[in-house]
């Protein structure tokens, strides 16, 4: 999976090099160098865009301007998969054997595809240089890049000089089976609601060679939690939790905006006392 992604953003930096003329490109000029066509209009329920062949229809109704450019990047990199039968044929192969399919890895490669679209990653890159790499860094950034938290943190796994995952977290109702699926991993307490902490955006660094499925159900008294209950920034060991197994590892829990966005640490991250503030936007704290 690591060398699809890696294909992926490689196809997206080429692009960018060749139709932008501004170091963060922009929608309209990608698609008229790539010839595509764009709509706008009525899409079904919990649909934010399509695209067929050279044309991409991005749902009318989307208010949010950042989910909106999100969902237009998604839909160009869609293209430019469909366009490239080497990674095509490495997609098949990778999911040959999955029960998941097609769909999932799919996905993951066209949001990460997007998110390099609007937050180049040699520019993301530098941020983090200056400030150091931490959790704090996502909501910074999203004003940075004036773009969605969910995209940046995406795209803070894929510029991650360590082998980490970032996930965000919401606390609401998940499908049962997820629940029942997950028993395994924390004693039966810890499902006596259906609300719980639980994983509805992952990715993993190009180093770390396993990551976190949607629904991934967090037990109450875990850092996420406690984050949230207490409104401000944690850090310390924490478990987290796999298909079938769990490990323990250093995590950063940052709550926003009714979500709780964490990195999780794989491998030590650069030690940050060594690295250099950044000035202006970046030097303000979350809490």
């Amino acid at each position: 999976m690591n060398n699809m992604k890696r294909h992926v953003v490689k196809l997206v930096q080429n692009v960018v090099k060749e139709y932008a003329s501004t170091e963060i490109p922009v929608f309209d000029e990608i698609c008229c160098g790539l010839g595509l066509d764009v709509k706008e209009g009525p899409l079904p329920y919990g649909t934010d865009g399509t695209h067929e062949g050279r044309t991409i229809c991005i749902n009318s109704a989307i208010q949010n301007e950042e989910r909106k450019r999100f969902t237009q990047f998604h839909e160009v990199t869609h293209y430019l998969i469909e366009k490239d039968e080497d990674l095509i044929s490495q997609l098949h192969e990778y999911t040959w054997s999955q029960k998941t399919g097609y769909k999932e890895p799919l996905e993951t490669l066209c949001n990460i595809g997007a998110a390099e679209f609007l937050m180049p990653s040699n520019i993301f890159s530098r941020l983090y240089e200056e400030k150091g790499f931490n959790v704090k860094l996502i909501p910074l950034a999203a004003r940075y890049f004036k773009s969605s938290t969910i995209a940046t943190t995406i795209q803070l796994a894929q510029v991650a000089p360590n082998e980490c995952i970032t996930s965000v977290f919401e606390y609401g109702f998940i499908p049962e089976n997820t629940i029942k699926s997950q028993n395994q991993l924390f004693d039966m307490k810890y499902h006596v609601s259906k609300l719980k902490w639980h994983v509805v955006y992952s990715a993993s660094s190009p180093a770390a060679n396993r990551w976190l499925a949607k629904y991934t159900v967090f037990p109450d008294d875990h850092l996420i939690n406690r984050a949230f209950s207490q409104a401000q920034t944690l850090e310390g060991k924490s478990k987290i939790f796999f298909p079938s197994w769990q490990e323990s590892c250093t995590c950063e829990a940052l709550p926003y905006r009714k979500r709780v966005y964490a990195l999780f640490h794989l491998t030590p991250p650069p030690n940050t006392n060594q690295l250099t503030f950044m000035p202006d936007l970046l030097s303000e704290t979350v809490s």
